[in-house]
């Protein structure tokens, strides 16, 4: 079990740096944001952060219960990110090769914001 947990977790920690990366790396850019990549780091926290808490919750004794408050608010960071990544990417492949750029800069910030942020939950809570 403590073998599945630290694959699963070295995973969510895959996902994390594939949307930190990109966003830490095109912060000061004013186009070309690298959606698909936030995306599907997006997709990578969401299932491997649900395969942890189903991990914690097997796992979870009356001294140590899963604190299902840190899940939700994890959970909500992480779903607002996806819809963001979402949104931008969607934007991103539909105008292809026009000058909307600038106006999905948002999307990424709040998708890459969302994820540091998520990621200060996980270790100072």
């Amino acid at each position: 079990m403590d073998f599945i947990h630290s694959v699963v977790l070295a995973t969510h920690f895959i996902g994390m740096a594939i949307i930190v990366g990109p966003f830490l790396m095109q912060m000061r850019s004013r186009g070309n944001f690298d959606f698909n990549w936030v995306f599907g780091g997006t997709i990578v926290q969401l299932a491997s952060g649900l395969v942890l808490v189903v991990l914690l919750e097997l796992a979870a004794t009356a001294d140590e219960p899963v604190n299902h408050a840190k899940v939700g608010v994890k959970l909500t960071i992480a779903l607002l990110a996806f819809i963001s990544a979402l949104i931008g990417w969607r934007h991103q492949r539909k105008s292809a090769g026009d000058t909307v750029e600038r106006s999905l800069m948002p999307f990424f910030h709040s998708a890459g914001g969302l994820a540091v942020i998520n990621m200060l939950v996980a270790v100072f809570w």
